[in-house]
């Protein structure tokens, strides 16, 4: 199984909704829920890459305190309604259909790069390979935000737990159903903050752990290039 294509197809089948939807207000408890925390990381005219943007919420927040920001993504169908929503907003978000496996960007092309508790997608590999191409991207000093949910926070006293997940690639199966659609395939990997921590830190040094909410967690890596 190919999880980037799975992935997509769930996607672009569950299309926008109100709670990704950045003009609609069901969505904005997502940002509101960083509100103490990444307008701190912030500053005024900084490059930001928003990784896995959907809609593009967190690319109009990071818009709106004060980056030049650009979000990508591989579902063609959210990515559309992120470009529709900027041209109302006369917006300069930019949105770039794209693979976090290969990003399309050049050397120092961005300040901050956000992953919005989307990891779960992306394999360890992937996570590393991210990371080595986010060394590059980012500007020296710039800086890697990650925002992960614990599995084992979440799941702890579950007895089933070690049955959830194949222990050599972290992969736990799982299928959704969309209305009227169908049912697809929704695979996500085991993530804990130390898997994430023992990834990236072999490449990036981990500048600050804040927790947000007892299973939300916000880990920033800073780029050092000299």
């Amino acid at each position: 199984m190919n999880i980037f294509d799975e992935t997509r197809k769930h996607y672009n089948a569950a299309g926008v909704h109100p709670t990704t939807d950045p003009d609609n207000p069901r969505s904005q408890f997502a940002v509101e829920r960083y509100e103490n925390y990444l307008p701190k990381l912030i500053k005024p005219g900084m490059r930001a890459l928003d990784l896995g943007c959907n809609a593009g919420r967190y690319t109009f927040a990071m818009e709106d305190m004060g980056a030049i920001a650009t979000g990508i993504d591989f579902a063609e169908i959210p990515l559309r309604h992120a470009k529709e929503v900027a041209r109302k907003r006369k917006s300069r978000c930019q949105f770039d259909i794209g693979n976090i496996a290969a990003l399309p960007y050049k050397e120092n092309s961005f300040d901050l790069a956000l992953l919005p508790q989307n990891n779960g997608y992306l394999s360890y590999q992937t996570l590393e390979n991210l990371t080595l191409q986010l060394k590059e991207i980012l500007s020296d000093n710039g800086i890697f935000v990650v925002i992960i949910h614990d599995e084992l926070v979440k799941r702890a006293g579950e007895e089933t737990l070690p049955e959830r997940y194949d222990v050599q690639t972290g992969l736990m199966g799982g299928n959704r159903t969309i209305p009227d659609k169908g049912v697809y395939a929704a695979p996500w990997y085991f993530w804990t903050v130390a898997f994430a921590r023992y990834i990236i830190e072999k490449h990036l040094p981990l500048e600050q752990v804040e927790q947000i909410q007892e299973n939300r967690f916000m880990l920033v890596f800073r780029n050092k290039k000299r």
